[in-house]
């Protein structure tokens, strides 16, 4: 990093020292001078390639064996919009391994305790997808003896009261049985700011249970009231209640194309995840980076020389390599 900061302009900032005069100044790097790659750069993927961690391996040695200097781990960290080392670089090995102890307290809960379960795809006879592989839930979900006639349903209809925070959705077919503070998946929207998982607030149109339209909890459609619809649009659901852990429950559901009710355990649909695999795959994501294809290597460096230096003009200005803050002492 020594030649990054070597770059970076100079402020002077006026002395806090105790036995400073009161017309003394410390010049300090100008940290707001932060470099960073042009955006129609970072944003196209065929300036970069794909690059995987190994080991303890650091920035400085990563941009080593690429580029043959290592004092050009700035541009490894800067591909990455990596801010802060010690939280979005991997750990060394012996680091987080005292760090997860700290934080379980023991071996056993380290790697025998659950973090949560991860959710495996369920279709129904026809190939309807019904529960979508990857869902995370916490170790007390189960199912809570709703029916439901499948997850992927179409939508026909949604609105967004920007006012209440509130989406309006109406169903193609009905979902049996749902209940207010259920939980629903709204999916493939144009508009993805309508997409994600919300918690129903209230039944509209509930005819013996079926329920084809229902407003839910939304806060982060803000672009427009009505989205535009394609056709694919889809909500799905997905019923949570706490129960005891240790007993044994089903994931119910009716299957509409053999007009009967099945019922799967929720040890067949659910996957356990221990503290430490939860740990280790958060600190295995962290090892797979882009880094700047090293024809494209000169166009940072250009780029970072034309921006450092200061612009001639205003009262701060002294010359392309310092600026001078104003000092209200003299006043």
């Amino acid at each position: 990093m020594a030649s990054y900061f070597r770059g970076i302009p100079d402020f002077d900032y006026v002395s806090r020292l105790l036995d400073a005069k009161i017309s003394d100044y410390i010049p300090v790097k100008n940290l707001f001078k932060r470099g960073k790659l042009r955006e129609d750069i970072f944003g196209n993927l065929q300036y970069f390639t794909k690059y995987k961690i190994i080991g303890d391996e650091r920035p400085d040695n990563v941009a080593y064996k690429l580029y043959g200097d290592e004092t050009l781990d700035w541009v490894i960290l800067l591909s990455n919009n990596i801010l802060n080392i010690q939280t979005e670089w991997p750990l060394a090995q012996s680091t987080f391994d005292k760090i997860l102890l700290e934080r379980y307290e023991s071996y056993d809960n380290l790697y025998n305790g659950i973090h949560h379960y991860e959710t495996k795809e369920l279709r129904t006879s026809s190939g309807a997808i019904l529960l979508r592989e990857g869902l995370i839930l916490d170790d007390s979900w189960s199912n809570n003896g709703n029916f439901i006639t499948g997850v992927e349903i179409k939508i026909n209809y949604i609105f967004h009261y920007f006012d209440e925070d509130l989406t309006y959705v109406v169903l193609n077919e009905p979902i049996v049985n749902l209940r207010s503070g259920d939980k629903i998946e709204i999916y493939n929207v144009k508009d993805t700011s309508f997409n994600g998982e919300y918690e129903v607030i209230e039944l509209l149109e509930n005819i013996g249970g079926e329920v084809r339209s229902f407003r839910c909890r939304n806060s982060t459609a803000k672009s427009q009231d009505q989205p535009e619809l394609s056709g694919n649009e889809k909500v799905g659901y997905i019923p949570y209640k706490e129960v005891p852990q240790g007993s044994l429950y089903y994931y119910q559901y009716y299957d509409s194309n053999i007009k009967t009710t099945v019922n799967i355990p929720v040890s067949q649909i659910l996957s356990p995840v221990t503290n430490y695999d939860y740990e280790i795959k958060i600190e295995e994501d962290k090892r797979n980076i882009f880094v700047l294809k090293q024809n494209y290597l000169n166009v940072i460096l250009n780029d970072v020389e034309v921006n450092y230096p200061y612009k001639e003009g205003g009262q701060q200005y002294i010359n392309e390599r310092l600026k001078r803050g104003e000092n209200i002492r003299l006043m």
